[in-house]
C-alpha cells in the first residue's frame, strides 16, 4: 500500500496505514459505518468527516494527517476538492466517476489470479462487487495489483483503443487506474502467466 524501506516503517508508518486502511473502507463502501453521508460522486465534507471518523474510531485524525497519508501513498488514492473528500477509485457503493469519459491509451492492463484468468477469457472482465472495472496503466501497475490475491498474477493487456472505438467509455484517474463498465473478452489477450 505504501512504498516503505525497513528503516522507515516506524509506529507513524504504521499508525499512517492503519489510519489509511480505515479511511478507505468509510469513504469507499462503508460511510454509514462513521454516520457520513456521500454524494453521487464519492465526496463527503472534510470536516465532518474528521470528526466523525474521530468519533467512531477514538483515533485522532486531521487534515494535516490525511495530507501524509495522501503523500507516502504509492498511489493517489483520495482528493481533497476544497471542503470536501473522496476515494478515487475502489468504490463498492455506487457513485458516479468526476470525469468525463476520454480515449485510452492504446493498450491498458488487468492483473488477477489464475482462477479467475479462466473466466474472464470466456466472459471478459466484470464489475464484480465494485462500481467499476479498474484497469492499469501499465503492466507493472497490473502486477502489483494482482499480487494482492495472487503472489503469480496472470495479467491481461487490454486492447483499449479498440475497445473505444466499439463504444466502450473509460474514465481516467489521477493514479493511472482507467475506469470501465466491463471488458468484453475479444479485447483481452493473456501476456503473464
Amino acid at each position: 500500500m505504501f512504498n516503505l524501506t525497513k528503516e522507515r516503517c516506524g509506529s507513524l508508518d504504521r499508525q499512517l496505514i492503519r489510519l489509511s486502511k480505515r479511511l478507505s473502507f468509510v469513504l469507499r463502501h462503508h460511510p454509514e459505518k462513521i454516520d457520513i453521508k456521500l454524494d453521487q460522486y464519492g465526496r463527503t465534507n472534510l470536516n465532518v468527516l474528521i470528526r466523525h471518523f474521530n468519533q467512531h474510531y477514538g483515533t485522532p485524525i486531521s487534515q494535516s494527517i490525511i495530507t501524509a497519508i495522501m503523500q507516502q501513498s504509492d498511489k493517489q488514492r483520495y482528493a481533497i476538492e476544497g471542503n470536501t473528500i473522496r476515494a478515487l477509485y475502489g468504490h463498492s457503493i455506487p457513485v458516479k466517476p468526476l470525469t468525463l469519459p476520454k480515449m485510452p491509451p492504446e493498450y491498458l492492463y488487468h492483473g488477477t489470479t489464475h482462477s479467475a484468468a479462466r473466466l474472464i477469457e470466456t466472459e471478459g472482465l466484470k464489475k464484480m462487487d465494485r462500481d467499476f472495472v479498474h484497469l492499469s496503466a501499465n503492466q507493472q501497475m497490473a502486477i502489483q495489483v494482482g499480487r494482492r490475491r495472487d503472489p503469480r498474477p496472470v495479467v491481461f493487456r487490454v486492447a483499449a483503443k479498440n475497445a473505444a472505438k466499439s463504444n466502450v467509455l473509460f474514465y481516467p484517474t489521477k493514479s493511472g487506474i482507467w475506469l470501465v463498465d466491463a471488458m468484453p473478452a475479444q479485447f483481452l489477450e493473456r501476456v503473464q502467466n
